[in-house]
């Protein structure tokens, strides 16, 4: 029986020529805990039923990081529901990968995809490596060898050995087997060995724990490539004797021969970013990610962290507009999120789920605030894109109903109403819809529990927050986007067979997302004062004193002027009142002078009018009504009540 050559992920693992490695960091340097844990590396997630997101880095001989990354790698066990309406088996799992692999090597010029040549095969699609197991106590990788001969264990692909010896077929259940080809071919015997026994599995069968004592038996290697550590291991009497250490310090990275794809290393989870953007601390996600056992995400957080410290996350979390620039910040990052997924509906790649979406913060700079640059990434390999035949699938992630979902998810889910209260909400109104035949946004606005549609559930804390009427439309405006996606979903089932338009949806949502700049980046600013430093309480004090007094006399002048007027007695020009209102190209207010002598030759009626305006604050030695002022005074508009 002749072997299948798989390339190996060791020459990657060990310093060669190149002078950098791929370096798996440990979650922790301390080898008592490193024994007890089942998984000695950093686990970023597990979400994905097919494949577990581990961190590492690239790093330099010396340590140095060049690069940190995310490996997305072939799972032992699949978390998955066994349906006979819905099968899947091994080749199944193997066309994912592939079509994943196809989908970011095209995708690879934005570099967040990162592929090794050994990982290519000659049709150019992707190769699976060796089996990969490690040694917590020596901190050493190795391929796992055959008991009896030492040579590389491999995966049986032969579905005609695997049902002779009443196993189950690879290519139509999700049961895989290592097994020696060396051993089998020439005496046709071979242990075979599974991840972990069921109970309905074949009694010869053995587990990973019986390989690993299995290893004992081992005295000699008949191939040099294989290294295995064990042979000339100090410790090895305590870990195959009576003890067997061996199960403690020994664990496989991949039990089964497993494909891998490398992304650059997201920053946050979506789920953290969007939380971050609301208000939320990061010793509060912390805090509610520890309940969760949730390291891996723990981890980014901490990182994140780090690279804030110096950064501004907002332009306006001081203030009022504050709601402005969340709304906005979530606009945009739908707006990316639609447009991958659109992007990605007639790809034969992936389907998508949110769980798996990373956010990429750029390289801060003091350009733009924390939270302002981000990129977003899905990492998985798309295992709903597998389709029986003849069926649909029964979940479309890029259906506009699954869409509708994580809208509404972002804009209203906070600490206080979690994703299954907004559930609930939307199972009320949608019920009381479909009864009453009317699937308009008005009718959908004010059916159901209206508080937990409420504009303050933007924040991450909603009590206590209020929100201008201004801009309560643009809030509708959003929750209205949000709810045509639902009713395209719940009417057709799939976009392609309805006549919603993917275009027109898109140019509402960035006209939305403008009409939300505009009024974020208006004219009229809302200056935030800061608190002041008890030393200088008293000098603040008086300065908002003075402020308060001088703001009296502008109070009277509301919806009168439209721009800064400047009077003053320097100049002896004849006025031309066609210049009272003009403003520049961009809109700005121009500040005018006007001389004495306008008021005293020319007086217009509406320069009169402005100056008939101002509070009366004459002293007993104001001049006369033809006698002028001598020195120059401000006129302000209004500006939405502010005081300048």
């Amino acid at each position: 029986m002749n072997n299948i050559k798989m390339p190996s992920l060791l020459p990657y693992l060990e310093f060669t020529d190149t002078k950098f490695r791929l370096n798996f960091p440990l979650i922790s340097q301390d080898g008592s805990i490193l024994e007890k844990s089942p998984f000695p590396f950093l686990i970023i997630s597990e979400s994905d039923p097919f494949a577990r997101l581990i961190e590492a880095r690239f790093v330099t001989d010396a340590g140095s990081e060049i690069k940190r990354v995310f490996l997305l790698l072939q799972k032992d066990e699949y978390h998955l529901t066994r349906d006979e309406l819905r099968p899947f088996n091994n080749q199944d799992i193997d066309q994912c990968w592939q079509k994943a692999f196809l989908f970011y090597s095209r995708k690879n010029q934005d570099g967040s995809a990162i592929i090794l040549a050994d990982q290519i095969g000659e049709d150019g699609g992707l190769i699976s490596l060796q089996s990969l197991f490690f040694c917590k106590s020596k901190r050493i990788f190795f391929h796992p060898p055959c008991p009896v001969c030492g040579l590389p264990l491999q995966q049986c692909y032969d579905d005609d050995i695997l049902t002779s010896l009443g196993f189950q077929r690879y290519s139509a259940s999700l049961k895989r087997y290592l097994f020696c080809p060396s051993c089998f071919g020439s005496t046709g015997k071979s242990d075979f060995y599974v991840f972990s026994l069921e109970s309905s599995d074949h009694s010869a069968l053995k587990d990973r724990w019986d390989l690993i004592k299995d290893f004992g038996r081992l005295t000699e290697v008949r191939n040099r490539l294989n290294r295995f550590p064990c042979i000339d291991c100090s410790s090895r009497q305590e870990c195959y004797g009576s003890d067997c250490l061996a199960v403690s310090r020994i664990v496989p990275i991949s039990f089964y021969p497993f494909y891998m794809l490398i992304f650059e290393a997201g920053s946050v989870n979506v789920y953290d970013f969007l939380s971050l953007i609301s208000g939320a601390s990061f010793d509060d996600l912390e805090s509610r990610l520890s309940e969760k056992q949730e390291s891996g995400r723990i981890n980014c957080l901490k990182a994140l962290k780090r690279n804030s410290l110096a950064t501004t996350p907002f332009f306006f979390d001081k203030n009022k507009k504050y709601f402005l620039e969340v709304l906005y910040l979530k606009l945009s990052f739908l707006g990316e999120l639609v447009q991958t997924i659109f992007s990605r509906i007639d790809d034969p790649g992936l389907d998508l789920s949110i769980d798996r979406i990373w956010i990429n913060l750029a390289d801060q700079s003091d350009l733009l605030p924390f939270f302002w640059n981000f990129k977003l990434n899905f990492i998985d390999i798309g295992g709903n894109a597998v389709k029986p035949p003849f069926l649909p699938k029964l979940f479309p992630y890029s259906s506009p109903h699954f869409l509708g979902i994580i809208w509404f998810y972002t804009l209203l889910v906070n600490k206080k109403q979690d994703v299954s209260e907004v559930y609930v909400t939307l199972e009320k109104k949608i019920e009381k819809i479909v009864s009453n035949d009317d699937d308009s946004l008005e009718n959908f606005l004010k059916n159901g529990a209206d508080s937990a549609f409420s504009p303050e559930n933007i924040f991450w804390i909603p009590d206590g927050k209020s929100v201008s009427q201004d801009w309560v439309s643009l809030w509708e405006k959003s929750i209205g986007l949000g709810w045509s996606l639902l009713k395209i979903g719940l009417r057709t089932g799939l976009m392609e067979n309805s006549k919603w338009s993917k275009d027109k949806f898109q140019q509402e949502l960035e006209n939305l997302r403008k009409e939300v700049k505009d009024k974020l980046f208006s004219h009229e600013l809302n200056f935030v004062q800061a608190e002041p430093a008890p030393e200088n309480k008293a000098i603040s004090d008086i300065l908002a004193k003075i402020m308060e007094k001088w703001s009296i006399g502008l109070e009277a002048q509301k919806d009168e002027l439209e721009k800064t007027v400047a009077i003053s007695t320097a100049g002896r020009e004849r006025f031309d009142n066609t210049n009272v209102v003009s403003e520049d190209e961009y809109g700005l207010e121009e500040t005018v002078i006007l001389s004495p002598d306008d008021f005293r030759k020319e007086k217009s009626p509406s320069v009169q009018a402005d100056k008939d305006d101002i509070p009366a604050t004459k002293g007993a030695d104001e001049p006369e009504e033809n006698d002028f002022i001598s020195e120059t005074v401000i006129l302000y508009p209004d500006n939405g009540g502010n005081k300048r």
